[in-house]
């Protein structure tokens, strides 16, 4: 491998990153794409990607690709690896138990409730729209739609996880963040509207898998920063 060619290929990259010519999220091409476009080996350009992931320029996920996971203009609290390892794993919970939550509303809820659920999601769109916090109003959705279930012990167990769900609110969102949420709330209320258990199951899941994606990204680049 030529460390001249390694050297020029990375600056080049990191250049398209730094510049946001390639914005936080977007999927890099695959390794051989790369290497056919270098003209170099796809050795190469393995040592490449990561090098970038080990400076925290981009995360390789196995068999979905390599996505930029770095923005110069990304606001970061600073907290300790511990509180993002811990907010990983409330979220990674929330993943378990959420998705049947939705389900079950789909199911089980009330007109009244859905109407409830309908009008969190108009309220937290509005906010967004005019850059207000819409930590509460996020917050506000997802127990709606645990009451929706009517499952008292379902209920009384996500009441007990108020004060860490608060924490994960309470550290600093992009705007795209929030309004890939604002969106995801949308699609998951449509589905609980239309009595369509399948959809609010998926839509719930993919949507709390994006807030684990964030909260990755957070603590790659703050360790990165910090080191």
């Amino acid at each position: 491998m030529s460390k001249i060619q390694f050297q020029k290929i990375l600056d080049e990259i990191t250049k398209m990153i730094e510049s946001e010519e390639w914005k936080i999220g977007t999927r890099l091409p695959t390794i051989t794409e790369s290497a056919i476009k270098n003209n170099v080996g796809n050795s190469t350009m393995r040592e490449v990607y990561r090098s970038l992931e080990s400076k925290g320029y981009v995360t390789i996920q196995q068999g979905r690709g390599t996505f930029v996971s770095y923005n110069s203009s990304m606001q970061f609290t600073n907290v300790s690896r511990s509180f993002f390892m811990k907010l990983l794993k409330l979220t990674e919970f929330r993943i378990m138990i959420e998705p049947s939550f939705a389900d079950e509303a789909a199911r089980q809820a009330f007109n009244a409730e859905i109407e409830l659920i309908n009008e969190s999601t108009n309220i937290m769109r509005e906010l967004a729209e005019n850059n207000q916090s819409t930590h509460e109003e996020d917050l506000r959705f997802h127990k709606l739609i645990v009451q929706a279930t009517h499952n008292e012990y379902a209920i009384k167990a996500y009441e007990e996880l108020q004060e860490e769900l608060i924490l994960m609110h309470s550290h600093a969102k992009k705007a795209e963040m929030v309004e890939k949420a604002v969106h995801y709330h949308q699609m998951i209320a449509n589905a609980i509207a239309r009595r369509d258990p399948n959809n609010a199951r998926m839509y719930m899941q993919s949507h709390l898998e994006a807030k684990n994606s964030e909260l990755a990204m957070y603590e790659m680049l703050e360790t990165n920063l910090k080191s």
